[in-house]
């Protein structure tokens, strides 16, 4: 029996891993980020943070003086009435609206949202996260310590920032309405890269090998959306010298992705557990492994090599703990490759006898 060419699985592998992984990581924009309500909670749960609201508690003061000049020389009387309308127990509230106000903006169709001003309601910019309600309140917190600075704050309700300043921020708001449209396809990857997985496995030479081809293409896909994480991450807050502007952005980076990056470490343990399970090898497997990765054969694979290695050079020059981060992640599930193929060929031989 002629031997089948080895090609056509591992285009079927590589593409089923990547139509599952892309699928995923739709399906979970959908529920984090795509969803109203899961959108509001997890920015508002980011008011936890003392850093975010010392940010919110400053951005309202400076946007209050930068409309009403005036105001100057009372700011210390504006920023504890701030202080005074952040400590509201209706305050978390009203965030919460403002953010589900600002999603509506971003992913639905229409150009313009309404918020309340106090007095009836009013037509917003597109893109701000404005607190309905919040004016009121700032106007009375703000009159109990000083009534003539009340009469020169003007009204509305604050805003705490608006979206589309620059290029690129511009082209991500106009692409945002599109995003829910194209996230409707994720069900179809997910059953694509399934039915793909399926034919590599029943391709290979034999089963166990075939799905252990599986279960591996599944971690290295989930190992893939940890380093992306990582190193998004690092990215971001790389754009920030301070300590402050650290804490405000991944409190809120971890709002929305930190969850992602669970899920991703959890399928990717299961994943070589799987593999594992499926075909555990001989002790020291992983050394071996390791050795070809190291000392690849062809002048393919030692060029992936190689820009592996220029890669982790600047990632060591530029942000050192996504190194340090993702080699963690790699021993962690080495260990727990070599665990779980011990105890499958500790069952296998208990079994035997």
């Amino acid at each position: 029996m002629a031997r089948k060419p080895g090609w056509p699985c591992a285009v079927l592998l590589i593409t089923g891993v990547m139509a599952l992984m892309l699928g995923g990581l739709a399906l979970y924009g959908r529920h984090a980020v795509l969803d109203r309500s899961a959108f509001a909670d997890r920015a508002t749960g980011a008011l936890a943070q003392d850093e975010v609201m010392d940010e919110i508690a400053t951005r309202i003061a400076v946007r209050e003086l930068e409309a009403n000049p005036s105001l100057a020389a009372r700011r210390p009387v504006l920023e504890a009435a701030v202080g005074d309308l952040m400590r509201e127990p209706r305050f978390p509230g009203e965030f919460h609206a403002g953010a589900k106000t600002l999603h509506d903006a971003l992913f639905g169709d229409g150009n313009l949202a309404v918020a309340d001003d106090g007095s009836g309601t009013m037509r917003v910019r597109v893109t701000s996260l404005v607190l309905p309600g919040a004016g009121r309140e700032l106007q009375a917190a703000v009159a109990a310590r000083s009534p003539a600075a009340a009469r020169e704050l003007g009204p509305g309700d604050p805003e705490l920032f608006s979206l589309g300043g620059g290029r690129l921020e511009s082209g991500l708001v106009q692409a945002a309405p599109h995003v829910r449209r194209l996230t409707s396809l994720a069900p179809l990857a997910i059953l694509l890269g399934v039915v793909l997985l399926a034919w590599a496995a029943w391709r290979a030479p034999t089963r166990r090998l075939g799905l252990r081809r599986v279960a591996l293409g599944v971690a290295l896909a989930a190992g893939a959306t940890v380093a992306a994480t990582s190193i998004g991450r690092a990215v971001v807050l790389s754009t920030f010298d301070t300590s402050h502007g650290d804490a405000v952005v991944g409190t809120i980076w971890s709002a929305f992705l930190e969850d992602l990056r669970l899920w991703a470490l959890a399928l990717g343990a299961l994943g070589v557990i799987a593999a594992a399970a499926f075909e555990p090898g001989a002790p020291g497997t992983w050394r071996r492994l390791w050795a070809t990765v190291a000392a690849p054969s062809g002048s393919a694979l030692r060029l992936v090599r190689a820009a592996g290695l220029v890669l982790l050079a600047a990632l060591l020059l530029w942000m050192p703990e996504v190194p340090l981060d993702l080699a963690l992640v790699v021993a962690a599930g080495l260990l727990v490759f070599s665990g779980a193929a011990e105890v499958v060929r500790l069952a296998q031989r208990s079994l035997i006898r």
